[in-house]
């Protein structure tokens, strides 16, 4: 009987703790997610500006990461997928930077990202995963 009424005592100290999460760690979980956001969006400004200043020499090694598109920690949420080559692509103003990527002629460019995430992410399809960061580079430069 005594175990039966510890166990009650126990569930229920448990339980009305669970009820009540204090104001700080309420905030403190909300400024966690915004410097997520934050850092993330520090990351994306440095893939942008990388490609906005490149004039000639080895091109950003993120270029040359066919499946960078899967870098979930970057999507606005683990399942809404983005191209994440796109999203970086559409913020590059410069023109001669992107003539200057397509003349390298580098082949790693051309190169699509296989079906490895298929197995992994059975149910997330990513825009244009189908097409090389050549591809999307040739489409963005035309735009401008």
């Amino acid at each position: 009987m005594k175990w039966i009424a510890i166990l009650v005592l126990i569930f229920k100290v448990q339980f009305s703790i669970a009820q009540n999460i204090p104001d700080s760690i309420k905030s403190k979980v909300v400024y966690e997610t915004m410097d997520f956001k934050v850092e993330n969006e520090k990351e994306m400004n440095s893939y942008v500006d990388s490609l906005n200043t490149y004039s000639k020499g080895p091109l950003p090694s993120f270029l040359v990461d066919e499946c960078f598109d899967w870098r979930a920690y970057l999507w606005e949420g683990l399942h809404s997928p983005v191209s994440l080559r796109w999203i970086i692509l559409k913020r590059i103003n410069n023109k001669n930077a992107l003539k200057a990527i397509l003349d390298t002629n580098d082949k790693r460019l051309k190169q699509i990202c296989g079906r490895q995430h298929d197995k992994v992410y059975p149910y997330l399809t990513v825009p244009m995963i189908e097409q090389s960061f050549y591809q999307l580079i040739q489409r963005r430069y035309r735009e401008l």
